[in-house]
Order: structure tokens, then C-alpha cells, then sequence
């Protein structure tokens, strides 16, 4: 028997599990004599470029060697926020921020010299999306080629005056894929049906489409108007969304888009009650109430009878907070926003910018209508940015 590779990863793996590759060479590793001090060798390579080179001594009860490069692999993406709000097609994820292609070759090292490459795997491209708790599965990107990558309800609410409505959707294939959109009045009869085209560039980007009004108006202006009570959106034929529409203006509306479980991004409204309100971190010193003039006079305040500073603020410096409210949720938006709250990416939008937000919740409880009814999630966030006042 050669070297061979007894286990690679799953296909669509996240770079977020294990990686594990298991490597036998039991002509050498059974003869210590002839290979002395025999490691197994991994080169990795990372988009066709080798960034780490690992060894690994037999296991001691099977000779197998054993690698594991999830913790290597995952450092090579980098997942950004950038949308267009110009086009359907907001943002196309590509290579680095939403997959990573990774191919390793196999070699040995024996009598303190080594051999590389001496057996390779075919290269594959693993994602950054994660599993979470999952019974008998390995990847929850399984299934999920050529569709939309999200568990958001088939159908949710929108505010009317929204920019985007994030929905990603995982090109697994290259090419254009059509996106069919429905309007329909307020008696519930069909408007309109127009097919839009969703151009992916290269296998496994992922297309981050804007379909909101707005983003789908861009490509057939007027089909979204005041007399369209809600619209679907059907992505290759797949699952059908229905987006109801809501002009209610009495709040702000509040959108946060943020990155979901599969590694892309996506958006939820809240457009009820908000709270401001302002962290606020101050420096100061103390100091003699009095001071003794020249001549040896005490006094507590100057000429103008402005009483001397005894807690000077030297530094002053803010943060802002909030408190969103969303309009009430079923229990299917309630599992589906789980996602919200534990991403590590969220931007607020406003006034055609996005900000940099941390959600401060550290429970989160999925509610069910059987239990708690109709009810609404209330949402603590913080902005990145601490400000100063004036330095003293």
C-alpha cells in the first residue's frame, strides 16, 4: 500500500468545524529502522499559494496520520459589508470572503530529511458559513446550491421606504439566474410578473441582492408603486418569498443588516418605538476649594462671583446606545432572527450610510406564540465609535 489519503472534509465544509484530513504510508511507518523519526507532512495551500506546512507524528495505535486545518484555514477570509445601492445585485461575495479554496499535498519527513508532495488532494473550496447544534449532518450548506441561502419565513414585512432588503443567495454554479417578482393590489390581485436577471460570475460567489423596493425598481422602474399592497420573489425557481409592505411612518424605521448562519448577509426592519440614550465615561481631578492671593487673601471665587473649580473634567468622553423595537414576530422570524443576535457583523442604515453597530443582548430567548402570544423583539445595540468632548 503507497501513501495514501484515507479522509478528506466533507464537501461544502465550514471553515468554522474540523477540517480533517487522515494520511497512511504503512511501508514506512512500520519499518522505524530504515525511516527514523517519520512525521507525516501537510502543505497547505491557500487560493494556489502555500501558507502553512504542518507535521505530525504517526498515531501511536494506528500509524495514521491525522490533520486538522480548520483553525489554519479560517484565517484566510475576510468577510466585508459593501453594497451598492444602485443595482439588484447589491454585493457579490467572491473568493476570501465568503468561501476559501484549499488544496493539500501530502509528504513525509524521515532521518531529519524531508519530501514534499509526494501524494496531493484535489483542491476544495470550503465556506464561511456554521452549523450550530445539527443532528446527523456535517454541513448546513448541504442542498443549498443555486438558492436562496437564508432561514428567513417565506413571508415577512417590509417598510416602503426601505433601500435594501438584503437576500443572499448562494451562486454554486457561474451564470445568470432568474429572479421572478410578483405585485400584487390591495384586493390581492395579480399586477404585474416580471423575471429579472441575477449574474453570478464565477462558481460559489455568493449574490447578495437588494429586493427591496427600490433595488428591484432600479431594473423595472415603477413596478413597485403605491398601489401595490405586496410583492413575491421566486430565485431559480426555488422557494417563493412574500414581502408585505408597510408604510406606516409614526416611528423611525431602524434597518439592520447583518451576516447570517450561511455567511451571507441579509436585513430586518424595526420600525416601532426607539430609545437613545448616551454612555458617558468622565476624568477628573480634585482641587483645593480656595485660593490665596499674593498678598495672602483667601478667596472661593474670582471677581465676577464665579466659585472656584474643585472636580475638574479633564476627559470627557461618549457613547451611544439604543433600544429597537420590531412590530410583532412569529415564531418563525423569531428562530430565524437568532441569527441577528449572535453575528459578529451588524450595520445600521441611516440616511443612505452604514454604521458599524454591536448588539449588547447576551440572552436571547426564540418565542413561541403558544406560550407568550403575539409579542415583538426589543433589541439593545452600541456604535462602535466612542466620541470625545473637549480635552482639558
Amino acid at each position: 500500500m503507497s501513501y495514501t489519503i484515507l479522509s478528506t472534509p466533507p464537501a461544502l465544509s465550514s471553515v468554522h468545524d474540523d477540517l480533517i484530513y487522515t494520511v497512511a504510508y504503512p511501508e514506512h511507518t512500520s519499518n522505524p529502522t530504515t525511516y527514523e523519526n517519520y512525521k507525516f507532512v501537510a502543505d497547505i495551500y491557500i487560493n494556489g499559494v502555500m501558507k502553512a506546512r504542518l507535521k505530525k507524528v504517526p498515531n501511536p495505535d494506528t500509524s495514521i496520520g491525522v490533520f486538522n486545518i480548520g483553525q489554519i484555514v479560517r484565517n484566510y477570509l475576510n468577510t466585508t459589508f459593501n453594497p451598492s445601492s444602485d443595482a439588484f445585485l447589491a454585493q457579490e461575495m467572491t473568493t476570501g470572503e465568503c468561501n476559501v479554496s484549499v488544496q493539500v499535498k501530502f509528504g513525509e519527513e524521515y532521518g531529519f530529511d524531508t519530501y514534499t508532495n509526494v501524494v496531493s488532494d484535489t483542491e476544495r473550496v470550503f465556506f464561511n458559513n456554521y452549523n450550530g447544534r445539527l443532528i446527523g449532518v456535517t454541513t448546513s450548506l448541504n442542498g443549498l446550491g443555486n438558492k436562496v441561502i437564508s432561514t428567513r419565513p417565506q413571508e415577512t414585512t417590509i417598510h416602503c421606504l426601505n433601500d435594501f432588503n438584503l437576500i443572499p443567495f448562494f451562486g454554486q454554479t457561474s451564470g445568470t439566474k432568474d429572479v421572478e417578482i410578483k405585485t400584487y393590489d390591495y384586493s390581492n390581485n395579480l399586477v404585474d410578473t416580471q423575471t429579472l436577471s441575477l449574474v453570478i460570475a464565477a462558481d460559489n460567489n455568493y449574490g447578495i441582492t437588494n429586493c427591496s423596493k427600490s433595488g428591484i425598481n432600479s431594473l423595472v422602474p415603477g413596478l413597485i408603486n403605491d398601489t401595490i399592497k405586496y410583492y413575491t420573489a421566486q430565485y431559480n425557481s426555488g422557494v417563493i418569498y412574500r414581502f408585505n409592505i408597510d408604510c406606516d411612518c409614526r416611528y423611525e424605521n431602524f434597518t439592520l443588516h447583518f451576516l447570517n448562519k450561511y455567511g451571507g448577509f441579509e436585513s430586518k426592519d424595526f420600525n416601532k418605538v426607539s430609545r437613545k440614550t448616551i454612555n458617558i465615561e468622565r476624568k477628573d481631578f480634585g482641587r483645593l476649594a480656595y485660593t490665596i492671593g499674593a498678598s495672602g487673601e483667601v478667596s472661593y471665587y474670582n471677581s465676577n462671583n464665579v466659585y472656584n473649580e474643585q472636580m475638574p473634567v479633564y476627559s470627557s468622553q461618549y457613547k451611544e446606545k439604543m433600544t429597537l423595537n420590531s412590530d410583532f414576530l412569529t415564531d418563525a422570524e423569531y428562530r430565524w432572527l437568532q441569527e441577528l443576535i449572535v453575528s459578529p457583523i451588524v450595520y445600521m442604515e441611516q440616511e443612505g450610510y452604514f454604521i458599524q453597530v454591536r448588539i449588547t443582548d447576551n440572552d436571547y430567548e426564540p418565542k413561541k406564540r403558544i406560550n407568550d402570544e403575539l409579542t415583538n423583539l426589543t433589541l439593545s445595540i452600541e456604535f462602535g465609535t466612542t466620541h470625545n468632548t473637549q480635552y482639558r
